[in-house]
């Protein structure tokens, strides 16, 4: 006999679903955990603003953003952004997610990093930010440092410190919401005292 699911119990189990295809983008910049961070955070900067958001777009878009950087979906000379939007689809339909919200999911994706510009939309605009500052404070320190000599943003640890000391002065120019231009703030400062006292402690970076 089969059993009916309710609309609810439908939600649930897509998102179970995608969470579970994830687990298996693990790498110590971007993947699962990350995946996970941006989220929570996306809720928490539409919460703190009163910005009305749909939800399973946006946790579609959290758990898929950054698929197009990973194999087998990776494609040579292809954004990863770009990339990503064109196999959403093919892994979220059959996950029985709502084809009707297939484009705003697309729409996220496409401005969420911080060299884009996201659409007018707020999933797009909250999205944006929060992987904007995922890239700062100590844990955007973190993920930086972890990219040493496996990836050619930083391919040494004078390269990771420089990304980290643009990273801390460009990012915030990034932000569009007031409650993300606050966080960065606090994470610059995370930032500034940390290459502060790497500074004192290696005679000003010169012997890092």
């Amino acid at each position: 006999m089969a059993v009916r699911m309710n609309q609810e119990e439908s939600q649930f189990l897509w998102q179970l679903n995608l969470i579970d295809f994830a687990e298996q983008f693990k790498h110590p910049a971007w993947g699962i955990y990350h995946f996970q961070r941006v989220y929570n955070l996306s809720l928490k900067l539409a919460d703190e603003q009163n910005i009305d958001i749909d939800q399973d777009a946006l946790f579609a878009a959290a758990y898929l953003h950054d698929v197009g950087a990973f194999q087998p979906y990776k494609k040579d000379g292809v954004e990863h952004s770009k990339r990503s939007t064109q196999v959403v689809e093919e892994i979220l339909t059959p996950l029985g997610f709502p084809a009707a919200k297939m484009s705003l999911v697309k729409d996220i994706i496409k401005g969420h990093m911080f060299y884009s510009e996201p659409v007018n939309k707020p999933e797009a605009i909250i999205f944006h930010d929060a992987d904007t500052l995922d890239f700062m404070g100590a844990i955007g320190i973190t993920r930086l440092l972890s990219l040493i000599a496996i990836d050619n943003w930083a391919p040494d640890v004078i390269s990771a410190i420089t990304l980290i000391q643009k990273f801390s002065k460009d990012l915030p120019q990034r932000l569009h919401t007031l409650r993300a231009r606050e966080m960065a703030k606090i994470r610059q400062g995370e930032m500034s005292n940390y290459l502060a006292a790497l500074s004192d402690e290696t005679s000003g970076l010169q012997v890092l």
